[in-house]
Parts: C-alpha cells; structure tokens; sequence
C-alpha cells in the first residue's frame, strides 16, 4: 500500500477502526484491479487503440502516398485484429448469461492480449514505414541543397 494511505491510517487512533479501514481499502484495491483487469474494459481499451491506429493509417495513406500499398497491408492486418476483436466480444455477451468461470476470465484476457499485441505490431510497422518516409525526404532535402552549393 502507498505510504501516504499508511500514514492516513496510523492518525486513526482507534485499532479497530484502524484494520478496518486497511481491509476496505485493500478490497477497493483488488475490486479496481479486477475491474481494470476485466475482458469487458481490456476490450473497451482495445476497441479504442484499434479506432485511433486506423484513423493514423487512414491518414498516413493520405499524406504517405508512396507507401500506399504498405499502408494497405498494415490496414488489412489491423482489420483482421479488429475481426478477432469482434468475435472475443461476441464469446464475452454470449457467455454473460452463464455462470462466472475463472477459466474463461483467463482465456479471453489471453485472447484479448494476444490481439493487443498485434495491434501494437501493426502500429509499430506502420510508425516505421513513416519514419523510413520521413528519413527518404530528408535525404532528398540534402541532396538538393548541397547540389544548391555546388552550382552557386
């Protein structure tokens, strides 16, 4: 627990109240670690990573077109992750009428992980087929002022 929540609680002066007030903050603590640690809100999280990275690649493929057709690819990919997204979130509201099992808890957050971090892949790939543009017109912006040198 933070020091700060411990010195809070060494002014209670009563025992008691003391423990009492430790044990409600550590299940408010593991009530919002599970909530946190939800397939609902992991999915919710994702849901909104998936929304931004496509705009970016929707973007990009705007102002990048050189790289169109590997802006294209990572746009598939990132529908395939958001397809396996939708089927994790169909399993999640087909399954909220049967009984909590800590089995499925761990497999959907495994699935959900599991598209999370090809999400983060295809962001990373699309940041570097960017930062590849960027660099190529650099190099050009170079070339043309030292050949603006050269014939000065």
């Amino acid at each position: 627990l933070s020091p700060l929540l411990l010195g809070f609680v060494a002014l209670i002066p009563n025992h008691t109240f003391r423990y009492t007030a430790l044990a409600l903050s550590l299940a408010l603590a593991i009530v919002c670690s599970i909530h946190l640690k939800s397939p609902r809100t992991q999915l919710g999280y994702l849901a909104a990573f998936i929304d931004q990275l496509e705009e970016d690649i929707r973007r990009a493929m705007v102002h990048v077109p050189r790289s169109y057709s590997s802006l294209a690819e990572q746009m598939r990919r990132l529908h395939e992750v958001a397809k396996k997204a939708s089927s994790i979130k169909f399993r999640i509201l087909n399954s909220e009428s049967k009984s909590f099992s800590w089995n499925r808890f761990r497999v959907l957050s495994s699935d959900i992980g599991e598209c999370t971090k090809d999400a983060k892949n295809i962001c990373t790939a699309v940041e570097l087929i960017l930062e590849a543009e960027r660099q190529r017109k650099l190099a050009y912006n170079i070339m043309e002022i030292q050949f603006a040198l050269t014939v000065a």
